[in-house]
């Protein structure tokens, strides 16, 4: 092999290691997913079983039943969209679009590199704010 066709070799298998492979993805969905359905269900220990130290730290069980409390005053679930997932320093970025009987909203779930969860954001959906 040439110096360069070497060189390109190289460049590409960095490039690949430097994205998560789709079966990342594929784990990093299923770890959300089971956090939302914990949510759903009132299961808020089991809620927080996957969430990593800082999140452990930072939102106990009973916090986490207060979060879920304001969201359904937005009524009950009708429909969880399909995940887009994304990359962001480091962690998957999981993005659900949630349907409630009064508006929709984005539940964001970040997945660190060791699978666990690392961030919990919900944000009214971009088109729903926009719609009223």
């Amino acid at each position: 092999m040439n110096r360069t066709a070497s060189l390109l070799l190289a460049l590409c298998l960095g490039a690949a290691s430097a994205f998560p492979a789709a079966a990342d993805d594929k784990s990093a969905v299923a770890t959300a997913s089971a956090l939302l359905d914990r949510l759903d269900a009132g299961d808020y220990a089991a809620a927080t079983a996957d969430f990593n130290a800082q999140m452990k730290a930072g939102l106990s069980a009973t916090q986490l039943a207060g979060v879920q409390a304001q969201l359904e005053a937005a009524g009950p679930v009708q429909s969880r969209g399909e995940p887009q997932v994304s990359q962001r320093d480091g962690n998957t970025l999981v993005v659900y679009r949630i349907q409630r009987a009064q508006g929709a909203i984005e539940a964001l779930v970040a997945i660190d590199a060791a699978g666990q969860v690392a961030g919990l954001y919900f944000s009214p959906a971009k088109d729903d704010q926009q719609a009223r």
